[in-house]
């Protein structure tokens, strides 16, 4: 699909195969505090591994805006029918719309699939570009006929856009174990400043962990961004 307005080319795409690899990273780099979560070979993986795809409930809509052929905005959209590897949960709202007779699925979700790390998902050159690809964003919303957009871990200027956009901000909070400068040389210099009934509390939690063969990753804080598309 492709529409132009405000000397904006927007493209939407439906798979990063069709996208420019070098164009998408650079566009990354220009935000200076983006995530590796959102280079294109992660996109691509996710995409070509069958994780994010139409048949796990990840339909892509990668949207590029262009001026004078630059790409100058970019963003990775996918329409869900569910909720599933998100990790910001909105189980209640989709109970909430059930209830009331309105569907609630299909969804617009800007978002890493699977990926609770926040960072740019906005990326622009501008702060013009990024609202710019906030409204074609809301506009696909409306065409498609999603009840919602959604958009997931965002950095703050994403976050500016979106409220200036009239998104509401539904705020969580993630813990953050964050060494200290100078840091500990090792998990045992952390545990030896706590007392020794915290020290073995610790290692016994750890131990179960270890012996279910659990592991885990960090997370940080999130913001999801919600447009009613229909409103």
């Amino acid at each position: 699909m492709e529409n132009s307005s405000n000397d904006y080319v927007t493209r939407v795409l439906d798979s990063p195969d069709a996208l420019a690899a070098a164009s998408w990273n650079a566009l990354l780099q220009a935000q200076g505090h983006g995530t590796a979560f959102m280079r294109y070979e992660y996109l691509h993986a996710l995409h070509g591994s069958a994780s994010a795809v139409p048949d796990t409930g990840w339909t892509p809509r990668f949207i590029i805006l262009e001026q004078r052929a630059v790409i100058v905005a970019a963003c990775v959209l996918y329409i869900k029918h569910h909720s599933f590897g998100e990790y910001v949960f909105d189980w209640a709202w989709a109970k909430a719309y059930q209830e009331h007779g309105l569907p609630y699925y299909p969804k617009a979700v800007v978002a890493v699939p699977f990926t609770p790390v926040p960072g740019s998902r906005l990326l622009a050159r501008s702060d013009g570009a990024r609202a710019a690809l906030v409204r074609a964003a809301i506009d696909l919303c409306r065409a498609e006929h999603l009840s919602s957009l959604h958009i997931l871990f965002a950095d703050d200027a994403d976050v500016a856009a979106c409220l200036d956009a009239g998104m509401m901000p539904r705020h969580a909070v993630q813990f953050h174990w964050v060494n200290q400068t100078p840091g500990y040389s090792s998990f045992e210099d952390f545990l030896g400043t706590l007392t020794r009934e915290k020290r073995k509390k610790i290692r016994q939690e750890r131990r179960k962990v270890h012996e279910a063969g659990v592991t885990f990753g960090a997370c940080q804080a999130t913001c999801r961004l919600i447009h009613a598309a229909n409103r």
